[in-house]
């Protein structure tokens, strides 16, 4: 069984996450509202399909058809087939940096790549394959850690590793300290890239995409009600809005 530490820090949902998928859903549901045909979704590094569940939820409220929407996942790990089974998602147990091999070019409406592009070495790589499986007026909802967080200048200021980096493949809280490693702790979730603002945007705008929003967010009211529209640069969390660049 899972311990107490990987649960809270696996990637999986647990309270206040749902903001990381917020203005992503606002996507699906706008172009649900206006389909003429069937939206594809992709959500990479799915978990436990959360974003579909709070989706769904979504989609009830505003009395639209779901028939109009086909939900695709990928994720590496085997456990979430079973987990998945019968639920509406169509998974792929898979590598999601080989999303080309697992894909047809030009085939999703919108993805989903939310608290992913830390966890990829090649992250070139990466973006570049998610913009080959893109239709031409596709959307990506993307959303990482921000290295430059209020709360990460705070721990480098007191000599402490920032929340959003790692030093280990076992252990997440080494250079923590003991007050801020009470909030994350346990085995190592890989955060093997880091970004601040301007570098995400630079290395998008290198790829070819055009930033349509750019948002700031976390997991607590406090973080969005601050975060959201004003001082992105300081947010826990960096959501951008892509889209191809013509």
């Amino acid at each position: 069984m899972m311990n107490a530490a990987l649960l809270q820090q696996d990637g999986q949902y647990t309270v206040g996450r749902e903001t990381r998928w917020r203005e992503g859903i606002e996507v699906i549901v706008r172009l649900l509202r206006e389909a003429k045909y069937v939206i594809r979704v992709l959500d990479v590094g799915c978990g436990d399909c959360s974003c579909f569940k709070f989706l769904k939820r979504r989609i009830e409220l505003e009395h639209l058809s779901q028939a109009k929407l086909e939900y695709y996942a990928v994720d590496n790990n085997p456990q979430l087939s079973r987990l998945l089974n019968n639920s509406g998602v169509l998974f792929k147990l898979g590598d999601f940096t080989k999303l080309t091999a697992l894909y047809k070019a030009k085939f999703f409406d919108v993805i989903i790549a939310s608290e992913v592009l830390e966890h990829v070495t090649e992250t070139d790589a990466f973006v570049l394959s998610l913009k080959e499986i893109l239709k031409e007026t596709g959307y990506i909802y993307l959303t990482t850690p921000n290295l430059a967080s209020w709360h990460g200048r705070l721990m480098l200021l007191l000599g402490f590793q920032p929340f959003a980096t790692e030093v280990s493949s076992v252990r997440s809280e080494f250079g923590k300290g003991t007050l801020f490693k009470k909030y994350y702790f346990g085995n190592a979730i890989m955060h093997i890239r880091s970004f601040t603002l301007p570098a995400l945007i630079d290395f998008l705008n290198y790829h070819g995409y055009k930033i349509d929003r750019v948002f700031g967010g976390g997991y607590r009211r406090f973080d969005d009600l601050i975060f959201t529209n004003l001082l992105i640069g300081l947010s826990p969390i960096l959501k951008v809005i892509l889209r191809k660049q013509t």
